[in-house]
């Protein structure tokens, strides 16, 4: 593995809060960390990307979407063992292989591993060699876990920037996790960082969403109106409570939300004019 101080070098400050982890619905905790995007360890005043990964406790299992991405791993692993609260670590969903998603898991393994892989496993072998094939469990969209008192589903992602990006919605807190769908970067204040955007006074804007939804794989080839109907049907069918995504920060104003849907259409129209 690479040695920390390399990957701050490369990637630029990376922290996690002493906020978290923050409960934001019943039985599911959010940990998360700010990467500062322009590199100076001397400022954090700057536009920061949130890599947010999140705990789901039920009464017999637990769950944790997303590894946290390695630049946190000193001060994440703390928090994460502050959330489990002495429970094991039962499963690890990696949204997608990218570092920010999957990026700690040959640690995450390390420092559990009992912990079983599931979802979209296929690759992460290649990454994670010392993670051994005992430890993934491949889920399907539409299958289940029961973490008892609740079902977290693993849902088909309808935006994605990888092949095996893949998305969950837990049953019991009705949160959706849409991995790098509906997220967005944010300016550095310490009334920002580790808030909701409802908390800090952030209502997501098409121009906030632009950012990252021109990175959706094939943008510019997409059926967009048929990815946004698909979004719309998950969203009649989960009423969810809050989106809670891998950057950005969590957001329970889902009509807000919806401003990454006239971002798609934009950025869409904008990749096939080039």
């Amino acid at each position: 593995m690479p040695d920390l101080d390399d990957l701050l070098d490369v990637f630029g400050t990376y922290f996690v809060h002493e906020r978290f982890p923050r409960p934001i619905a019943d039985g599911v905790q959010w940990i998360g960390g700010c990467s500062a995007l322009f590199m100076d360890k001397e400022r954090q005043d700057l536009v920061h990307s949130a890599l947010n990964t999140y705990l789901i406790t039920g009464t017999e299992k637990t769950l944790l979407v997303d590894t946290a991405h390695p630049g946190l791993w000193d001060t994440y692993l703390p928090a994460l063992e502050k959330a489990l609260g002495g429970r094991r670590l039962d499963y690890v969903m990696p949204t997608h292989p990218e570092i920010p998603h999957g990026g700690s898991l040959s640690m995450l393994y390390d420092a559990h591993p009992e912990v079983k892989v599931v979802g979209d496993v296929r690759d992460y072998f290649l990454y994670h060699p010392s993670v051994p094939d005992s430890a993934y469990q491949a889920m399907a969209p539409g299958s289940t876990l029961d973490l008892g008192g609740r079902e977290f589903e693993f849902v088909d992602s309808v935006f994605r920037d990888l092949p095996n990006t893949i998305w969950g919605f837990d049953h019991g807190s009705r949160v959706l996790f849409p991995a790098d769908g509906f997220a967005f970067f944010h300016w550095h204040r310490e009334d920002t960082c580790g808030f909701t955007a409802e908390e800090s006074g952030i209502e997501p804007s098409t121009e906030m969403y632009s950012v990252m939804t021109a990175i959706v794989s094939g943008i510019g080839h997409l059926d967009v109106e048929s990815r946004i109907q698909r979004f719309m049907d998950l969203l009649e069918r989960f009423a969810p409570s809050m989106l809670a995504p891998a950057h950005g920060t969590v957001v329970a104003d889902i009509p807000v939300a919806l401003n990454y849907l006239t971002a798609l259409r934009n950025d869409s129209r904008a990749g096939i004019s080039k």
